[in-house]
């Protein structure tokens, strides 16, 4: 049995940019955009870089005459590595491009540099006056893997610079994401439970709201969601969807979070990033990781992930519940939605 592990897995992203290279060399070759996201890009991600998340990487950085491909911040802000990009096979000695490296250095006021067409890696550290030589240079062609993964690490590893803090921040969006999690497994879990055997051999799937006490809640009474009064002082218990499931919450933000799911579930053509209901400068969806202090949740939406803000009071929950509730497609509007209380 082979064993994973982060140096593993990075190894194995290491081969396949050395197939990539092979399999797309004509395309590769003369196309640096296409180098970029087929062979760096993912050996930048499974460093830990976001490339998606504009607070980690930049990219086409630009500062004064310098532009850089790849800009990556440390959680501080500051940026602390660049990255040039090259088509593939490129002749990475170039006086020009050596030169523009220095630029980024001194501009940037830095002392990493790679450059890279995606197999071939220079790292260049502390620039002197004379001394432009690369200080280490990966093949991954000809290179040992996992020796060229571990180089990678020691230099590259976004934990280095943006370690882990367990925050009150943190945690709050860890139990946020697995509360996410646990409700996700209990509908999928009440919809398995409403298929029913009717026959010897024969299954019969009755809709999930014919039977309440399969999401594990009785039968209530319920106030349609745009007459809540969240002054009240009430404890939602049950929300009950437009396409009639019923499931058991306990805060007002399970209401927000189940109607965003609805919407991204059964309409592919939502325009991310989407706004909120209140105009906040941060969109109720994302693909953009929030700042740090800001509470969201993930989920998966056309094969990438989106970022749920949820760090909101009661009444702009159900407003924005609401809100994202017209982007469901009215095949699946059976009934109005409504929350029942204590």
């Amino acid at each position: 049995m082979r064993i994973q592990s982060p140096l593993s897995n990075l190894s194995d992203v290491l081969r396949q940019s050395n197939s990539s290279a092979k399999l797309y060399q004509a395309t590769l070759k003369t196309n640096e955009a296409a180098t970029r996201a087929v062979l760096i890009d993912p050996v930048i991600r499974a460093l830990g870089w976001d490339t998606a998340n504009t607070h980690m990487v930049e990219v086409e950085k630009i500062l004064g005459q310098a532009r850089a491909d790849y800009a990556l911040y440390d959680r501080n802000a500051a940026v602390k590595i660049i990255i040039e990009a090259k088509a593939l096979r490129s002749n990475l000695n170039q006086p020009s491009t050596i030169m523009s490296l220095v630029n980024y250095a001194f501009t940037f006021k830095l002392q990493d540099i790679f450059l890279t067409d995606g197999l071939i890696w220079h790292h260049f550290t502390n620039f002197q006056p004379g001394n432009v030589i690369a200080n280490k240079i990966l093949d991954l062609e000809h290179d040992d893997p996992i020796e060229c993964a571990a180089y990678l690490v020691q230099w590259l590893d976004a934990a280095k610079f943006w370690p882990e803090e367990q925050t009150l921040d943190t945690l709050a969006n860890q139990v946020a994401q697995l509360e996410n999690t646990v409700a996700t497994l209990q509908r999928e879990l009440a919809q398995l439970q409403t298929v029913t055997q009717s026959a010897p051999g024969q299954t019969v799937s009755t809709p999930v709201t014919t039977s309440a006490s399969a999401t594990g809640v009785g039968v209530s009474t319920f106030v349609e969601l745009d007459q809540v009064d969240t002054r009240l002082g009430q404890k939602p218990t049950q929300l009950r969807l437009p396409d009639s499931t019923v499931l058991k919450i306990g805060k007002w933000k399970d209401i927000l979070r189940e109607c965003c799911k609805l919407a991204l579930t059964s309409n592919p053509a939502i325009q991310i990033p989407f706004s909120d209901k209140s105009g906040r400068k941060v969109a109720l969806f994302s693909m953009v990781k929030p700042a740090s202090g800001i509470s969201y949740i993930t989920e998966q939406y056309n094969n990438q992930t989106v970022y749920i803000y949820v760090n909101y009071d009661a009444t702009n929950c159900i407003a924005n519940a609401l809100h994202i509730l017209k982007q469901v497609p009215h095949t699946y509007l059976k009934v109005k939605p409504g929350v029942s209380f204590d």
